[in-house]
């Protein structure tokens, strides 16, 4: 009778429910893919209005993935800190879950891991998090220089 109740239930009445995500967490992902990414802490600068909207009430049109232009500007992490100054376009691969979509912010602080192809950078974000941090707090910030030092990498639960 519970499966039947569920599987009758609009996918709006169900929260999003993400497992915890990390920088660890997004550092090792980045660190198993086989293309090269950088590390960047700064701002980004693109038109908001390309963003999804998401929600409930446009969930049937809602796109999975939205990819929008935008430029980061800030410095990128190398042996010594966040020391490389850093000001390149990029692409921000915004993905949607149903009716919740990422929120990437404009001229904030944030902590991005931009995939490096040839055709530029990208960052992919979805509403569990991806690799693009808003706001990243000085425990996020010693987490992803440690894993970068190659101390100590592991998420805390």
């Amino acid at each position: 009778m519970l499966a039947a109740l569920i599987a009758v239930t609009p996918v709006s009445a169900i929260a999003l429910s993400c497992t915890p995500h990390s920088v660890e967490v997004a550092y090792q992902q980045a660190d198993a893919d086989e293309a090269p990414f950088v590390i960047v802490r700064g701002s980004l600068d693109f038109d908001v209005g390309e963003l999804p909207t998401g929600g409930v009430e446009n969930q049937g049109s809602t796109v999975p993935l939205t990819q929008i232009k935008a430029t980061l500007s800030g410095r990128a992490l190398s042996q010594k800190g966040f020391s490389t100054p850093f000001k390149e376009p990029v692409t921000l691969e915004v993905a949607c879950y149903g009716p919740w979509c990422a929120r990437p912010q404009i001229g904030h602080d944030v902590l991005a891991f931009v995939k490096l192809g040839q055709d530029g950078g990208v960052i992919a974000t979805d509403p569990c998090g991806g690799y693009l941090f808003n706001s990243p707090v000085p425990k996020m910030i010693r987490a992803v220089k440690s894993c970068f030092a190659g101390k100590a990498c592991k998420p805390l639960r």
